[in-house]
This record gives structure tokens, sequence and C-alpha cells, in this order.
């Protein structure tokens, strides 16, 4: 229903509710003077701050306080006489005689009989007689109690009486600015008018009055009265855009006064924008700066501009989309056209430029279109998201049998992907394929196509839309090369005729572009790493990337998978080197942008900084660009290190999301997985055998991780799968029998070795050339407890006591609580005991109180584990765990696991 007012205060309750301080300063000058104490108040503000109704609000106060009022108001065309305005409120004949000389004694006369509020509004107008008579009175007034109210409008710039207020708060007068209201005085206001309380969309609306009392109740009150708002369920709704009526008559009203070629320049202001340099409006008037100065000046004054440092700016944002709304469509397009082809060439205005060009271009209007075209090819590299606005705003206006159509399909396309807006492309690129088009244009597309497939893991669509481009007949050479190249990135890791098909490539002399030569390269690069061949695997991953000096690198990223491929083999300086040497440029519009944090999330566990990993593999995942290959990578991180640093829970959360990730088979992150899953259930859950044939498959995750080829061998013996350990063993000491110039394989393959035959020196030597600090406080550990079980003597004892200590320190040193914890128990099985918490002033109640343990507890139990659970997972007995909550209990006020849940998880919100 349409909204009505059940009550109405009146605009002077309205606005002395979003000026209660100003009142509260009012209140105080009239106690002052019921008090025999004179006093000054000065009121400024802009047009419609409501300084007329807080002077009327005074007047009434004053007379019900029994106050004398002598009130008065300057006129805006001058006054009869000097001081008019003066002698009339004191009911004095106009001169000859010189005002102040019966100003003053009406003034005694007044005050004689008791306390006076003399209230002169708009003193912007005063003429010089009246500020000159003022200034004396008002500072010196009488001997009786007199309070002044001085209202002025700073929308214009009168420097007298600007002179005359900035002395009287010299002299100790009170001033008061009216600024723009807060939102919760404007949100009182729309209650009182609407009787409802506005939604989010009539809440932003009234934000363009920018605080103005006055505007806001004339749009409030037009919407109202025009049926524009919608009153249901005590909210109320704006249900139509359209400016009210009364605004606009009323902001016509306002800008009357101005003259025609101030208008002109206010216009064109307004349709550059909310704020703009007077360069550019002087630019697109086709004048100076310099020739703008008097008609700048004016707006000025008649506070419809305001100053700020490098621009100006428009007061009211209501005001300028009156000003915008009147100027004829065709007039405000060509504007618009003209405002965006002179900001685009500058770096830092590509969105200002954007949002004018969108507006700018007409339907059929082929050389406008055209010049669109242009504009977005130059802003794709800059800007991506403005430019996916523009491209898709292009087609809009581009009809369907054009011929256009298919070249700006594409490109909208690829805007779309470098945004990450893939779906969308994709249903874009799919669409086009129905309407008939030009074979290069259709191999394009299809290209196109199987690379935002490929970004989605998609590989098998992303071949067929590569084959299918492929199938197109007559492609120039350059487009071949594309499609080709589509069709190696979809099989890059498949092993189906990649190989093959990319040594073909890079064996013809001359017949293919750099681009397609280099993605050959990373293809053989990744073929040869996958099958653990490493130092052919770099060699070629440097090759592309010399291959690819001189070329398009976007859908090929040598340097990107060079970086990885360092990164796998542990050599992180070099594979920082490489990305810091590459720059933004190699990535592209199509960026991976996520490379960057992902490849420092991978160092950051590599140094056993788990919670840094945590932070950057997060900020991976957050990026626009997460191809699946980075997807896999980020997580398998956020798994590892989240287990290793004793959070079980968010392990499982992020393992739980790598089932629901696109379909890419990446060993790293299933083995990451697994070693989840057998933390929670242990090694009789896994399918050892699946997991051992993936690993085997891909045998670079034994040299991405370390530790990897351990775990499998420690999780296949308590298994009782002893064929499979051998099988993991063999594969990784053929790794480093075939990979010489990497010691970390070396290293991880005496640390397998060492696990399978129990041979303490093995893993002894493996322990100290690990350059993985957490893999090697695991060889550590394994040391310490088949030293233990060896031999029973003092000195095995002191031999496992010495490395259990060598790994705890580790552990700690790595905040890997949880192995931290499992080594402690180690130790206490042998009779040592090692104190893992720290001496704390700790209050006797409250969250603040529990121990690192009891934190710990608390935290697994919040995620559904039983006693029997905790206790596994922090190595300690169930009636330890037991113990530990009671303790919980007693220090949170609390008697149940339910209570506790309910605290912990309000706890982890908060931090």
């Amino acid at each position: 229903m349409t909204a009505t007012v059940s009550r109405d205060p009146g605009p002077a309750a309205r606005t002395m509710r979003g000026r209660r301080r100003e009142w509260t300063t009012v209140l105080e000058l009239l106690n002052a003077a019921e008090s025999g104490r004179p006093g000054t108040l000065l009121v400024e503000g802009e047009p419609g701050a409501g300084k007329s109704l807080l002077l009327d609000q005074a007047v009434r106060a004053a007379a019900a306080r029994g106050l004398i009022t002598v009130t008065g108001r300057a006129r805006e065309f001058g006054s009869p006489a000097p001081a008019e305005p003066l002698l009339a409120a004191f009911g004095e004949p106009l001169p000859p005689e010189p005002p102040i000389e019966r100003l003053r004694p009406a003034l005694d006369r007044r005050a004689g009989a008791g306390p006076v509020l003399v209230a002169l509004d708009d003193l912007q107008w005063a003429d010089p007689g009246t500020l000159a008579a003022l200034e004396p009175l008002a500072s010196r007034g009488t001997r009786h109690a007199v309070a002044w109210l001085l209202v002025r409008c700073t929308g214009t710039d009168h420097d007298a009486v600007a002179r005359l207020f900035d002395r009287g708060e010299r002299d100790g007068a009170a001033r008061c600015r009216l600024g723009p209201l807060d939102e919760d005085a404007v949100t009182e206001i729309m209650i009182d008018l609407l009787g409802a309380v506005p939604d989010a969309g009539l809440l932003a609306s009234a934000a363009e009055a920018g605080g103005n009392p006055f505007l806001i109740t004339e749009l409030l009150t037009g919407l109202r009265d025009e049926g524009a708002v919608r009153v249901s369920g005590g909210r109320a709704r704006l249900s139509s855009a359209r400016l009210p009526d009364r605004v606009r008559t009323g902001v016509a009203r306002r800008l009357g006064g101005l003259r025609p070629r101030t208008r002109h320049l206010l216009t064109v202001s307004a349709v550059l924008g909310r704020s703009f340099s007077p360069e550019d409006v002087a630019e697109v008037l086709g004048t100076t700066p310099a020739a703008l100065v008097p008609d700048l000046e004016e707006l000025l004054e008649a506070g419809l501009l305001a100053a700020a440092p490098a621009v100006l700016r428009f007061r009211h944002e209501l005001i300028r989309r009156v000003i915008v709304e009147a100027v004829p469509p065709p007039v405000r397009q060509a504007l618009h056209r003209q405002i965006g082809e002179l900001l685009i060439g500058r770096e830092d205005s590509v969105a200002s430029a954007a949002a004018h060009l969108v507006r700018g271009v007409r339907p059929g209007d082929a050389r406008a279109l055209a010049r669109l075209d242009e504009v977005i090819a130059f802003v794709l590299p800059r800007s991506p998201r403005n430019a996916a606005a523009l491209a898709m705003h292009a087609l809009e206006l581009t009809g369907p049998a054009e011929p256009a159509r298919p070249d700006r399909t594409l490109t909208a396309v690829r805007a779309l992907t470098a945004t990450d807006r893939l779906d969308e492309a994709a249903r874009l690129a799919r669409a086009a394929f129905d309407r008939p088009m030009p074979a290069p244009a259709c191999a394009r597309l299809h290209c196109t196509l199987a690379e935002i497939l490929s970004l989605r893991g998609h590989d098998d669509e992303a071949a067929e839309e590569a084959s299918a481009a492929l199938a197109e007949p007559g492609l120039p050479g350059g487009l071949r090369d594309d499609a080709e190249l589509a069709l190696l990135n979809a099989r890059a890791g498949s092993g189906t005729g990649v190989r093959e098909r990319a040594q073909a490539i890079v064996s013809s002399t001359g017949e293919h572009g750099d681009a397609l030569v280099a993605g050959a390269f990373v293809t053989l690069a990744l073929a040869e790493w996958d099958a653990g061949r490493l130092t052919s695997g770099l060699a070629l991953a440097e090759e592309a990337v010399r291959r690819a000096v001189s070329a398009d690198t976007r859908r090929v990223h040598p340097r990107l998978v060079l970086a990885m491929l360092l990164t796998d083999a542990q050599r992180h300086d070099t594979a920082r080197t490489v990305m810091t040497s590459a720059g933004d440029d190699t990535l592209g519009p199509f960026a991976w942008s996520a490379a960057p944090a992902v490849l420092a999330a991978r160092a950051h566990l590599a140094a056993g900084r788990f919670h840094e990993a945590i932070a950057a593999a997060e900020k991976g995942l957050s990026s626009t660009g997460r191809p699946r290959l980075l997807v896999a990578s980020a997580l398998s991180v956020l798994i590892t290190a989240s287990l290793r640093a004793g959070d079980l829970g968010a392990a499982h959360d992020h393992a739980a999301a790598h089932r629901s990730a696109p379909g890419y088979p990446h060993a790293a992150l299933a083995l990451a997985a697994a070693q989840v899953a057998e933390a929670r259930d242990g090694a009789e859950s896994l399918d050892l055998g699946a997991l051992r044939d993936k690993v085997l498959r891909h045998r670079w995750t034994l040299v991405a991780d370390p530790a990897a080829a351990a775990w499998l061998v420690r999780t296949a013996l308590a298994a009782d799968a002893r064929p499979a350990a051998e099988a993991v063993v063999t594969a990784v000491e053929r790794l480093a029998a075939g990979n010489p110039a990497f010691p970390a394989v070396r290293a991880a393959a005496d640390h397998a070795r060492g696990l399978l035959d129990g041979s303490p020196a093995t893993l002894e030597r493996a322990a100290a050339d690990h350059p993985d600090p957490w893999a090697r406080a695991s060889a550590l550990e394994d040391l310490a407890v088949i030293v233990a079980a060896e031999e029973e003597t003092a000195k095995a004892r002191r031999r496992a006591v010495s490395a259990f200590d060598t790994a705890l320190s580790a552990y700690e040193a790595m905040d890997a609580d949880r192995d931290a914890a499992r080594v402690r128990r180690r130790l206490r099985r042998l009779g040592v005991r090692r104190r893992h918490w720290n001496n704390a002033d700790r209050p006797v109640s409250g969250w603040a109180s529990l121990t690192d343990t009891e934190r710990a507890v608390s935290e697994l139990v919040a995620q559904g584990l039983t006693n029997r659970q905790v206790a596994d997972q922090l190595f300690m007995s169930a009636h330890t765990v037991a113990f530990h909550l009671r303790h919980v209990f007693r220090k949170l006020n609390i008697g149940s696991r339910v209570e506790l849940t309910r605290r912990t998880l309000q706890r982890t919100a908060s931090t």
C-alpha cells in the first residue's frame, strides 16, 4: 500500500532531533540570559541546513521562558536604508539619524524590562550599516542581560559578515556550525515522515541529500506524495527510482539565479561526476581553467560546489543528479562519450572513463562502437573488470546479425575470464555457437573456451574444444598454434599422447611461433617431472622460459612453472628469484594471481612456519586467478600446515574441501588428505593400495614433500602392508639414484629405508641430510622409537632420550603442538617427563584462565570428539582428558559439553 503518515511532528521538530547538540548550545545561551549574563551565539551553515528553524525554535523557547524577543531578517536583494533589518526589529524609524544612536537606547529600554533575545537571520545578505551597528552592540551590548543569536548562510561568500563572525568568536562568542546530519538523525527524520523504518534502498536514496535537512525532507515528502514509497510490515521501501517533481522544482528554483554560462558549466561538471578537476571541465568545454574562474566562484558562492584539496565536488549528490537528469538523453550520451574518450588515456582514470563510455554509445552507432572496441583493447590489460563491463555493454549494443558480433563476443568472453567470471564466460561462449560465424572466429572462441575449461579443471572438455578449433578449415598459422597450445594445456599431465605431440612441435624448426614452442617445452618439462626425471624437467622448463622471451606467455606461464618445479625441489630461494624476475606482466590479464601467494605458502611450509603457510595459502585461495593446479596446491598446504600445527579440525575441513574441488587428481592433495584421515581414524581407514599407486604414478610428490615417503612406509607398516611399504622404498630410492643433484630426495630415500629396515644408522643419516626441519624432526623421532625398541640398555635409553629431546625441541620451535605432545608421551613411557607449559599469571576463571592443554581439549571437544578421540589426538589417556575437562568446566562455570562447545565456538568467532 502507499505509505501514509499517522503523525507528522513538522519540519522544526524533525530538524531539532538531528540538531540536539546545537540545540543544547542554544539552551545554554537562554539559560545565561535568564541568569542575567549576556552572551552571543553565531550560527552558520549551508542552505537547507536548518538554521532558520533553529532560530525560530529559539525564539519560541525564549518567549515561553518570559524573555523579551526581538527578531529580524536581512533581505537577499538589499535593504531600502542602512541597518534597516535592525531598526525594523526594534520598531525604530529609518535614518536620517545614525542607526547606532537609535539602537542602543532601544536595546536598553527592552533590556531594562527583563532578559532579551535578539535573533537576526540571513545576515549573509546584511548591508554594511547593519554589520557596522551589530559589532559594537553584540560585543559590548548593554548593562543588562541580552542574548544575541546571529545566523548566516555559508553558501555565499560575503567577506564582511564572515569577518564579523570571526571577530565575534575571538571576542568570546560561541560559534555553531551546522554540518550534515548524521545517519541516525536522518533515519529519525525518515521514520517521522514515512511512519515506518526505511530499508537500505531508501537510506541510500536519502544519503544523496548529503545530510541536508531541507533536501531530505523535500525528497521524502515528494516520494511519499507521489506514491514512490510502499510500507509493509513496518518497513518502508522505495518502489520507484524517479526523483520527485518537488525536488526537481526546488533545485530548478535554486539554480534560477545563476547566469546562463554558469549553468552551462554546472551541467557539464555534473555529467563529469560528483568530483572533477577544473582542468577536465575546461578541456571538455574547449577553454582554459583561467577562463572558468568567475563561473566557478559563482558556483562556490552559491553553495553548489565545495573545494577539496585537488578537485571540486558537488555538495549534494541529489542536486547533481537532478542536473544530470535534466539534460536531454542524446546530449547526455554525447557528453559521456566525449568525457570517456578524454579520460581513457590516463592510467589513473580508467574506471571513470569506462563508466562514461558505457553511457555514451548508442545501439547501431557503428563508428562509436568501433571506437569502443579500441578502448576495450586498451583497457583490458590495465583493468580487466572495467574492460568486462565495457565489452558486455558493447555486445548488448551489437545486433545478432552484425559482422562485428563474433569478435565482440570473443572480447567479452576473454574479459570475463580475466576477472575470474569463468562460468559466465563459458555460458556466453557456448551460446555464441548457436549462430553461424566465420571459421577463424569460431576457432578463436573454441580456443578461449578450452582455456576456461582448463582453468576449471575440466580437461577432457577442454581438449574437445581445442580439437574442434583444429578441425575448422583454413586456419592461419598463428590461430592453429593457439589451438595446438590449448590442446597441450588440456592434456598436460595426462600422458595421453601429449608428450609425442609436444616433441613434434619442438622438433619442427621454424614452423611454429614462440608461444606454442614455449608451451610444448612446458608440457615436456611437466611430463619429465611427473616421471621423476628432475634434472631433465628443470632443463626443459628453463628452455621454455628462454623461448618465451618474445612471446605472449599469458597461456603458457613458463616462469611460473619453473618456479613451481624449483619449489618442489626445495630450491626456494631460486624459485623466489624466478618469480621476482617475471614481474606482473608474465601472469598477464588472465591472471594466475594466486601463484605468488601459493608459492610463498609452500616455502613457509618447508621452513616449518605453519601459521604463515596457512595465511599465505588462504590468501592464494581468495585471489581471483585460481586455476585448479593452484587450488590443489594451496589446499594441500592448508591441510598439511593445519595438521602439523595441531589443528586437526581445520585440517579435516580443508580435506573435505578437496573432495568437493574441481576434478583434478592432484596426488599431493590426495596424500595430504590421507594423512588427516590416518590421524583421525587410523591407518586401517585408508585404501593404501590406491594411494600408493597414485603417488608412484606421480613421483614428484615424493620430492615436493620430503616426509611423504616415510609417512607412507610408516603407515603401511602400521597396517601390516609391508609389500606397499617396500614398493614406496624402491620407488624413492630409484628417484634418488636418478637425481643425485637433489640431496632432499636422497634424505627422503634414507628416511623411508631406515623405517623399513629398522636401521638407526640410516635414519641418523636422513636426519642429518633433511633440509626440511619438520622432516628432520620426524626422522629423529623415528630413530628414537627404533633405538628404544631395539634393546633395553642404559646406553640405548640415553640415545633414544637424546633423539626424542632433539625432535621435541624442533617440534616446539615450529609450534607443532600435536607432534610435540606425541614425543612427550613417548618420553613418559621411558620414565622422562618434559614440562610443556609456560609459567604465567592467569586469572582464576574465564577463558583466559585455561592452560594451553585445557584450550586444546576444549577445541577438540567442540569439534564433536569423544574423550577417547581427544586422548588419541593429544597423546594422553582418556582419564587425563576427563581430568582436564573437569578443570575447564569449573573455570568456565559450565556443566556440559554442549555449553563448552557453544562457548568455544563463540570464542573462535570473536578472535
